[in-house]
């Protein structure tokens, strides 16, 4: 899952030797850097782009010049691609993006200038997000994003003029409309990822169908245990095109996300087929599609679609481990997954397995009730309190003073913009500022019997969530009940159930009416597999966690199988990768596309 191979140094002024000097002008020093770049890559000169970097500076790419999601570690690997991608594809027209370039200072022995770009090729529209230091011998790149924000010969289309000129009303030729769509491009899951993408894909003038087996759109949030409230502030979670209402409450209930995304499906006119399925998916050797649709239990639909997507969220199927003595326990056990509530057990006792943030969510629902709950801890948890863990991961995209929001296009090109190895050094060092600022509320848990660490290779949860979508818990509530004792901790595993008893690890005893196990999920290919079928998803490269180069696997890219994507992710994802996505389908259909970059 975290196959990333580089170590990374973060170029503190005592490695570089030097220090910006604190009257240094911004926009000025910006301006050069960009003449220089600008000049390089208008006369494809990949030894003077890779000049620009320091020995260990990164140059990440999405669709610009790869037409794939690349990141080239170190000045070697640098030069190589621009020596490779330079004779095809100019840079030219570079001109400043908001915000206005800045000195930064995360750190007290760290400082970089930031700056955004515009610039543009034959095919795309792109910025660069660049991060620059001052070393002895000028100003180098520590790491530079292009990334693609649109097709030059297809942009988004205008809306439509909304006059009501047919012969029936609007409502009726749209129901008409999703009956009979014909889709270019075939979505299976209408979650946020699917819907997502439906949105881009429609102001691009490319047919879509969503389908989705669920009663209505929004179920994925609103079936969910109905204590559930998203973890982190909705700043960084509209989907494109519709964001969130005003006064919106700042951590968004789970059911009215679920309304939410009602909305967004009916607001922007997607083609959308609940309480539908796929019954059999075929693909020629030419990579095209024969798709069978279960329509609504009621009629099967044939059809062709040039492009399928699973947008099936990350999760496969939920882990319920096999412990012996299952069957004979005369209790209740049950997957996180179908537990909604515990208001039938209180005056009863529970154990919550896991120590992700749904077993927290349902040890924290248990002790507001009043129950006997005890969490089963395996593996330790990175915790962070909301307090400092908020302004630190997202504050960017927080409201100001007069509860004004940024852009979040402009937030977004930032947030998405470091790569794998300079991040890493980022999560150390963020990780280790946040531990210490909670280091009360971890040593009260310690004492407790809760334990914790900082993540993957000490990162905190910088890469935690792209490699094993868990391990972390943002502290909504239940820390508090585990310091006062209302949620107990005990370490180990249940080794087997009796029928009245649950025999944890060890040999330890315990009586409990109901086992809940919040263990998580199988991998993404199991979804594909239960869609698409064997023949399909065995030619599917591994999907999610980090690969040698520090990209994602398999999402958003290509997948190993002709003419199918794989689109999942969290809300801030969404939004970014969605536009991505739908820009390269588009460019496919008219034929703009290179073939993606591969050394």
């Amino acid at each position: 899952m975290y196959d990333f191979k580089y170590n990374h140094a973060l170029p503190t002024t005592d490695v570089l030797g030097i220090d910006i000097p604190a009257d240094a002008d911004p926009q000025k020093e910006a301006q050069g850097i960009v003449d220089s770049l600008s000049n390089v890559l208008a006369k494809g000169d990949a030894q003077g782009f890779a000049d620009l970097f320091l020995d260990y500076g990164v140059w990440r790419d999405k669709l610009s010049f790869t037409w794939d999601y690349r990141t080239f570690n170190f000045r070697p690997a640098i030069l190589k691609a621009a020596t490779d991608l330079f004779p095809t594809t100019k840079a030219t027209n570079f001109k400043f993006l908001a915000p206005a370039p800045k000195i930064d200072r995360p750190y007290p022995d760290y400082a970089q200038l930031q700056f955004i770009v515009s610039f543009e090729t034959e095919a795309v529209n792109a910025s660069a997000v660049a991060n620059a230091v001052l070393t002895k011998d000028g100003w180098k790149l520590y790491t530079l994003h292009t990334v693609a924000e649109k097709l030059k010969q297809f942009p988004e289309i205008p809306p439509a003029d909304g006059h009501m000129t047919g012969a029936i009303s609007w409502e009726n030729q749209r129901a008409q409309d999703v009956d009979s769509v014909e889709p270019e491009v075939l979505i299976i899951g209408g979650g946020q990822n699917g819907l997502a993408l439906a949105a881009r894909l429609n102001a691009l003038g490319m047919k879509n169908l969503i389908i989705d087996h669920a009663e209505e759109i929004g179920d994925v949030w609103k079936k969910r245990y109905e204590y559930l409230s998203l973890h982190f502030p909705h700043w960084a979670d509209d989907l494109p095109y519709f964001p969130y209402p005003k006064h919106w409450p700042t951590y968004t209930p789970s059911q009215k996300q679920g309304i939410y995304m009602q909305w967004y499906a009916s607001a922007l006119e997607l083609n959308v087929w609940t309480k539908s399925s796929v019954a059999k998916a075929e693909q020629d050797e030419q990579g095209n599609w024969t798709v069978v649709i279960d329509k609504e239990g009621k009629e099967a639909r044939t059809l062709h679609p040039k492009q399928v997507v699973m947008a099936t969220s990350l999760c496969g199927t939920p882990m319920l481990p096999d412990v012996p003595g299952m069957s004979d326990f005369k209790g209740t056990i049950r997957h996180s997954t179908a537990h909604d509530s515990s208001r039938d057990f209180v005056g009863k006792k529970v154990c919550v397995v896991g120590t992700s943030s749904s077993g927290f969510d349902t040890a924290y629902d248990c002790a507001r009730r009043g129950i006997d709950v005890t969490l089963l801890q395996r593996s330790p948890t990175y915790i962070m309190s909301l307090t400092h863990s908020v302004p630190r991961i997202i504050g960017n995209y927080g409201p100001d003073a007069e509860q004004k929001r940024p852009g979040l296009e402009e937030q977004d090109r930032l947030f998405f913009a470091t790569p794998t190895g300079p991040g890493e050094e980022f999560g150390r060092r963020n990780a280790k500022i946040l531990e210490d600022l909670d280091r009360p509320l971890l040593d009260a848990l310690h004492a407790r019997g809760l334990r914790t660490w900082r993540g993957q290779r000490n990162t905190g949860n910088s890469t935690l969530g792209q490699t094993r979508n868990g391990g972390f818990y943002f502290d909504a509530g239940a820390c508090e009940h585990i310091i006062n004792g209302n949620i107990k901790v005990e370490p180990g595993y249940i080794e087997r159930f009796t029928e009245n008893k649950v025999i944890l690890s060890g040999g330890r005893e315990r009586d409990f009416d109901l086992v809940v196990f919040a263990t998580g999920f199988t991998n993404t290919i199991d979804s594909v597999r239960s869609t698409l079928g064997d023949k399909i998803a065995d030619q599917v490269t591994p999907i999610w966690g980090i690969d040698d180069e520090g990209e994602f696997k398999t999402a958003y890219r290509e997948t190993g199988v002709p003419n199918l994507w794989i689109f999942v992710g969290y809300l801030p994802y969404t939004r970014f990768h969605s536009k991505l996505l739908a820009m390269r389908l588009k460019a496919l259909k008219e034929g703009i596309t290179q073939a993606p970059y591969t050394a």
